[in-house]
């Protein structure tokens, strides 16, 4: 059979086996865009930490419905190539049945967004009641 060549991508500079050996061993198809989070919470509110570097205020939205807070952000680009570019996510957390949730507030500084959730107060329940 003499000397198999391989066919070399002038774009990957990889042959394409090679290729085909990143897309099976790496996670391509994970999303990669898979934000870290962290919940904080104490006696005065719900602190949920999420990273979003290089994302703006006006880049990420935050609803709630149902006691469900959504955090997301969509974008679509195309660059001078036109090459068309997306990326996405969106975290959901049900909110314990303690939450202001009229007076919810955000901030997104150095990447990372916080959503402090005011915890409500309640009565204590909690009574004696006088045996006779």
């Amino acid at each position: 059979m003499g000397n198999l060549k391989l066919w070399k991508d002038p774009f990957w500079g990889e042959t394409f086996n090679d290729v085909i050996d990143l897309f099976n061993e790496t996670p391509i198809f994970i999303d990669r865009t898979f934000k870290k989070s962290n919940i904080v919470t104490n006696d005065e509110d719900y602190r949920i930490q999420v990273a979003v570097p290089g994302l703006t205020k006006d880049d990420v939205k935050i609803g709630i419905s149902n006691s469900v807070i959504t955090i997301s952000h969509e974008s679509e680009k195309t660059d001078e190539k036109s090459f068309y570019f997306t990326s996405s996510f969106r975290k959901q957390y049900s909110l314990p049945d303690d939450c202001d949730d009229e007076n919810i507030s955000s901030k997104l500084e150095n990447g990372v967004l916080e959503i402090v959730v005011p915890r409500i107060k309640k009565k204590s329940n909690e009574r004696f009641i006088e045996i006779k």
